[in-house]
């Protein structure tokens, strides 16, 4: 065991970075292995990242940098801005009514196993996607400051970096407007934008003020054109499934059941559920 642990390091001591913050940390032989992974993958960035030549990023998210950080007897890696990267092709993702984005991308990206899902998916999609094939999207979930909408635009960064189109929606505003829009040519215009689009990211489902309207003459719809058309859908949510169909049920004064149901089935169908239980990154 030991000998094998000798070539790990050998191998992984290789790497300045990474060689330097083993020492610097005075790591045991047991931190060392459980973060094997991390080392690999840190060494695997450093490579990129050295070799760049300012253009094409290889980075995965796109516009990324990484490095090692040591928090509570704990090795993560932290994601931070590339300053050489000028970002993905803004001209590819439309934002509607979204407040303030700029702090999103403000935050640090940081990987760990509560997060390891939503990247294990977000992966996936990148590499599986092909306009007009069945790719399932990705419902993220959970508690306020989680970072669901951070790693949301995050994907929709990276996808237009490859000329894919997206649409980003803050949900309970759009629906604010589609509601003041109801007795003109906007209405049919929104609702039609968020079918066609090729991507489809809907931020913070359930915080609208839900109606019968709503539910049924838009969100339904959507839903069920870009089911049948293989269009993906992504959304956030505080709300898992159980209390997002609540949510659907209650509209004014009437409980609707059965029409609650096939929203959610449509979202099931649609997406993979992934949940965020870790701390709140916003403070």
């Amino acid at each position: 065991m030991k000998q094998s642990l000798s070539i790990i390091k050998e191998k992984l001591y290789r790497d300045e970075n990474v060689r330097e913050f083993c020492r610097n940390h005075q790591l045991s032989d047991e931190q060392f292995l459980n973060s094997f992974s991390k080392f690999i993958i840190q060494m695997e960035n450093n490579r990129i990242c050295k070799d760049c030549k300012g253009n094409r990023c290889e980075m995965d998210p796109a516009g990324m940098q990484t490095e090692l950080i040591y928090e509570d007897d704990k090795i993560d890696l932290r994601y931070f801005k590339c300053s050489k990267y000028i970002g993905g092709n803004l001209g590819f993702i439309d934002m509607l009514h979204f407040p303030n984005i700029q702090r999103f991308y403000n935050q640090q990206l940081i990987i760990h196993d509560s997060r390891a899902l939503a990247f294990k998916y977000m992966n996936e999609f990148k590499n599986k996607y092909k306009p007009g094939e069945f790719t399932k999207g990705i419902f993220f979930h959970g508690i306020f400051g989680t970072g669901k909408t951070f790693l949301m635009l995050k994907l929709a960064n990276d996808l237009a970096s490859y000329n894919i189109h997206v649409m980003v929606a803050y949900y309970p505003d759009l629906v604010r407007f589609i509601k003041s829009s109801i007795a003109t040519s906007e209405l049919e215009v929104i609702i039609n934008k968020m079918k066609y689009t090729e991507i489809l990211m809907l931020d913070d489902i359930g915080a609208e003020n839900n109606t019968g309207f709503i539910r049924d003459e838009v969100l339904g719809p959507v839903l069920q054109f870009r089911l049948q058309s293989n269009k993906p859908v992504f959304m956030t949510s505080n709300l898992n499934f159980d209390l997002l169909r609540k949510h659907f049920m209650e509209s004014k004064d009437q409980t609707d059941v059965i029409k609650s149901d096939r929203i959610i089935e449509r979202i099931r169908y649609l997406m993979h559920p992934v949940e965020l239980d870790d701390r709140n990154y916003r403070y």
